[in-house]
C-alpha cells in the first residue's frame, strides 16, 4: 500500500467515474455497433483498475481491506481481447463475432473465480509482507500472465491495423479520415504503459526493496485514468465511417521484370494528361475503374504491377508532379505552397508534406528554394 494523497485520488477518480460513463455513452450510442461495444469494454475494464486503487487504500485507511477482498475486480484478461476485436470491428465492414471468438474470453471467467478464492486474498497481501507466502507468488504469476496478454493481443491488434492502413491505399488516394491512427496512439501507450509499470515494480522489489513504491504508485495510476478518460472522449466522438470490402484490393505485385502492359499504360496516361482526375481530393478506386471502362479490381491488380506502386502512391505522384509544375509556372507567388497543394488534389498540409517528401526526399520549402536558386 501508499500513503493516500488526495488530490491524486480525486484526480483519478474523476477520470475514472468519466470513464465509466463514457464508456456507457459508448454501448449505447447510436447506431449501435459491435465495434462500440468492445470499445465500451475497454474503456470500463481499465477504468475500473484505476477506481480499485483508490478504493483499496481508501479501505486500508479504515482498516476494511480484508472485507474489499472479496468483491475487487480485476479485468485485465478482458482488456486484450476488447482492444482486439475492438480493431477487428473497426477495420472490417461487416464484422461478426464467431461463436469460437467467445474462447478469447475464457481466461476472463477463470480470472473473475480466481478473485473469488482465499489464494487472491492471501496472495494479494501477502506482497506487502518481507517474507511473500506461496500464494503471493502464484497471485504475481496470474498478473504476469495477464500482461502478457494484453501486449499479445496488442500486438496482433497493431498488425491488423498496419494491414488496414496498407490496403486502404490499393483503394483510396485521400486517407486522412479513414487511416485511424488514432488508435495506434492508446494501443501504444497501454503496451508501454503495462511494460514500464511491471518493469518498474519487479526493479523496486528487488534492488530497493519496495522503498520507491511511494514515488511511483499513484502517479502512474493516475496516467492511467487520465489516458483512459481521453480514449473514452475520442472514441464517443469517433463518427462512423464507410469502409468498403477491402479484402479484393489486398495483392500488391512488385516485380520489375514482368512485362508491362504498353496499352494500359499509354491509355492511363492520356487520362491523367486530358481529364486530369487526380486533381479531386476524392478520388478512388472505382472513379478511376469507371473513368477507364474498368472493373476496381483488375485495375487494382494492374496499377500494381504496372507501376510497382498501389493506387494511393501513383495518384499521389501525379499530384506532386502537378504541384511541381505550377512551381515552375510564372504564377507560383500568386499562392502559398499549401494553396498549390490543394490545388493540386492534396486535402491536409500533413499529407501533403509526407508524401512530397517521401517522394522527392526533400520538402516543399527546399524544393521551391532550389528552385529560385537555379532561376
Amino acid at each position: 500500500m501508499v500513503t493516500s494523497n488526495t488530490i491524486l485520488f480525486t484526480i483519478i477518480c474523476v477520470c475514472g467515474l468519466q470513464s465509466m460513463i463514457l464508456s456507457g455513452l459508448i454501448a449505447f450510442k447510436k447506431p449501435r455497433t459491435l465495434a462500440n461495444l468492445f470499445l465500451a469494454i475497454l474503456v470500463f475494464f481499465y477504468a475500473l483498475i484505476a477506481i480499485n486503487i483508490v478504493v483499496v487504500n481508501i479501505m486500508k485507511d479504515y482498516d476494511l481491506l480484508h472485507v474489499f477482498r472479496y468483491m475487487q475486480l480485476e479485468m485485465i484478461y478482458g482488456i486484450g481481447p476488447a482492444l482486439y476485436f475492438y480493431t477487428k470491428c473497426i477495420t472490417k465492414p461487416k464484422f461478426e463475432l464467431r461463436k469460437k471468438d467467445y474462447l478469447h474470453f475464457f481466461p476472463l471467467l477463470l480470472e473473475f473465480i480466481f478473485y473469488r478464492t482465499s489464494i487472491y486474498r492471501t496472495g494479494s497481501d501477502g506482497l506487502y509482507l518481507d517474507v511473500m507466502p506461496t500464494e503471493s507468488y502464484i497471485y504475481l504469476t496470474q498478473q504476469w500472465l495477464g500482461v502478457i496478454s494484453i501486449w499479445t493481443y496488442s500486438i496482433a491488434s497493431l498488425i491488423v491495423l498496419k494491414t488496414y492502413q496498407k490496403q486502404i491505399k490499393a483503394y483510396y488516394s485521400k486517407i486522412e479520415n479513414l487511416s485511424l491512427k488514432w488508435l495506434q496512439t492508446p494501443i501504444i501507450i497501454y503496451v508501454s504503459y503495462h511494460f514500464l509499470w511491471r518493469v518498474i515494480t519487479e526493479i523496486d522489489r528487488f534492488v530497493f526493496e519496495k522503498s520507491l513504491r511511494e514515488y511511483y504508485f499513484l502517479p502512474n495510476f493516475t496516467i492511467l485514468a487520465i489516458i483512459t478518460c481521453w480514449i473514452g472522449f475520442k472514441g464517443y466522438l469517433q463518427k462512423e465511417k464507410e469502409v468498403v470490402n477491402l479484402k479484393p484490393f489486398e495483392e500488391k505485385i512488385k516485380n520489375s521484370n514482368k512485362t508491362k502492359d504498353q496499352a494500359f499504360l499509354s491509355k492511363f496516361e492520356k487520362l491523367m494528361i486530358t481529364q486530369k482526375p487526380f486533381l479531386n481530393p476524392d478520388l478512388n478506386l472505382a472513379m478511376l475503374a469507371s473513368l477507364l471502362e474498368l472493373k476496381p479490381r483488375p485495375l487494382s491488380s494492374k496499377i500494381n504491377q504496372n507501376f510497382d506502386q498501389n493506387f494511393y502512391d501513383v495518384v499521389n505522384s501525379y499530384r506532386v508532379e502537378a504541384f511541381k509544375e505550377r512551381l515552375r509556372s510564372d504564377d507560383r507567388d500568386k499562392l502559398s505552397l499549401l494553396g498549390h497543394a490543394y490545388e493540386c488534389g492534396f486535402s491536409s498540409k500533413s499529407t501533403f508534406n509526407h508524401v512530397f517528401k517521401k517522394m522527392t526526399q526533400q520538402t516543399p520549402s527546399e524544393y521551391l528554394l532550389k528552385l529560385k536558386k537555379a532561376s
